[in-house]
């Protein structure tokens, strides 16, 4: 990996934690105000829509504009509006300027990542394993921020300043700032496209219908579905459960609303972004032996699993340690598995991009749509599920998206062949473990090795 990879990858996690620190604040600042009333839940639904609303629509404005005028100008726009959200943040606790405060937020996500992941795009897309490398890299430290440093951070800095934090977080999107402009070189714009495109002249007037185009592609909507379930129940999880963890709906029926500080919350999500974060290293360096929709059916099947872990830990954790901690492991193993989900969806996203090169970032760019979207039914569906049932009504609406998940992805699975870009090769020296590749690949689960390396290892 080249020095300009290193520097994206570091912008993305400080960025990422910047990000968590604000969304984790702006929840305990949330529970602050509505304790008393019991409308938490409702708030932070309308808060999050908002940050995701702008995410998914922005990133089709930003996606565009990083191809056309280059991708490192967009990225400096993301730590810009979000050192202006999050300073904002911090001078009130008037909700119509807090949901201002997200619009910003989710402009400052809309705009790093499309140019972020459409250089990701264009680095790799000669050599298949540096791409399951950077992609497994990228996610690792974007959750690893979102999840695990944003979080743990984020409950410190609140017990510690209250809402001065906010200011002091200011820091951290200047290091981003920093390391996008003086790190990042930029990236000569693809020039050729497989697509049928506009004459140069009648380019610039046509962004938008070639992006629409583009999106509603049938390569795109075979992936759409699954992503978006993902991703909603994921959001559902991430909004909900630290503020009912904390005890803002009280249920004494159920063991995990009993009520917990915000730093044990924090460093419970950082315990478990680590678990994550140590998958996705794994999924990385089996990325390209494995097809993109196996990664996913494990991930899917590992969200099973937890949903009814999670169940289990809700009615039956207070009855015994040794249960509790049985529990427990399987949670861990659960979340490991899963883990491999999220780069073999980036992966395949890259993978449509290569029938785009002149539209990278565009393209790249609805991994943000595809997650604000998800994002934004999480956050409605959670709202509701929270405020229904607290921690089994977000078990029960998980279930409802799996349902949506499984369908999409087996649906997905049969036409897999249909999204792989012959383009994309691999990188470096021929597999020395073919047989478990070729067994892998005849049950269905592997990929095929490419020609040209058996008749190496012949």
């Amino acid at each position: 990996m080249n020095r300009s990879i290193v520097s994206m990858l570091l912008a993305t996690l400080v960025l990422r934690v910047s990000t968590a620190v604000t969304g984790v604040m702006l929840v305990f600042l949330i529970d602050e105000m509505t304790r008393h009333r019991g409308t938490g839940p409702g708030t932070i639904s309308l808060l999050t829509g908002g940050f995701y609303t702008t995410e998914l629509t922005g990133a089709i404005v930003f996606g565009v504009l990083a191809d056309r005028y280059g991708r490192k100008v967009i990225m400096l726009l993301g730590p810009l509006f979000g050192g202006v959200a999050v300073f904002m943040t911090g001078l009130t606790t008037h909700l119509p300027v807090l949901f201002v405060t997200r619009l910003l937020e989710g402009s400052s996500t809309a705009a790093s990542i499309p140019s972020t992941l459409g250089f990701i795009a264009a680095e790799t897309a000669d050599d298949e394993e540096l791409r399951g490398r950077v992609v497994s890299l990228f996610e690792f430290v974007s959750l690893g921020g979102m999840l695990a440093v944003g979080p743990a951070l984020g409950g410190i800095l609140w017990d510690a300043f209250g809402r001065r934090a906010f200011f002091l977080n200011c820091i951290c999107y200047a290091v981003a700032l920093g390391l996008y402009a003086y790190g990042v070189s930029e990236v000569p714009r693809d020039r050729k496209s497989d697509i049928s495109a506009p004459a140069a002249a009648d380019r610039h007037g046509m962004e938008l219908s070639r992006y629409w185009k583009m999106a509603t592609s049938r390569k795109v909507l075979l992936f759409a579905p699954t992503w978006l379930a993902i991703n909603a129940i994921l959001g559902l999880w991430a909004l909900q459960a630290p503020l009912l963890l904390r005890g803002n709906i009280h249920d004494p029926s159920q063991f995990l609303m009993q009520g917990v500080s915000a730093t044990t919350i924090g460093f419970g999500e950082a315990v478990l972004a680590v678990i994550f974060g140590c998958g996705l290293l794994f999924w990385g360096t089996v990325y390209a032996r494995f097809r993109r929709t196996t990664m996913l059916l494990l991930g899917v099947g590992a969200f099973v699993v937890m949903a009814v872990d999670v169940l289990a830990i809700n009615h039956l954790g207070g009855s015994s340690v040794a249960l509790l901690l049985a529990l427990g492991g399987v949670a861990v193993v659960a979340l490991f598995v899963l883990s491999g989900a999220t780069p073999a969806a980036l992966g395949l996203l890259a993978d449509v991009s290569e029938g785009f090169e002149e539209d990278r970032s565009a393209i790249m760019g609805l991994y943000s749509v595809f997650l604000g979207v998800g994002q934004v039914i999480g956050a409605v569906v959670g709202g509701i599920a929270a405020s229904w049932k607290g921690i089994d009504g977000l078990v029960v609406a998980t279930a409802g998206l799996l349902a949506v998940g499984i369908f999409a992805l087996l649906n997905l699975r049969a036409r897999e062949g249909d999204i792989m870009a012959p383009t994309v090769r691999h990188g470096g020296p021929p597999s020395t473990t073919g047989s478990v590749r070729d067994t892998l690949s005849m049950a269905g689960w592997g990929r095929p090795r490419p020609p040209e390396a058996a008749a190496k290892e012949k």
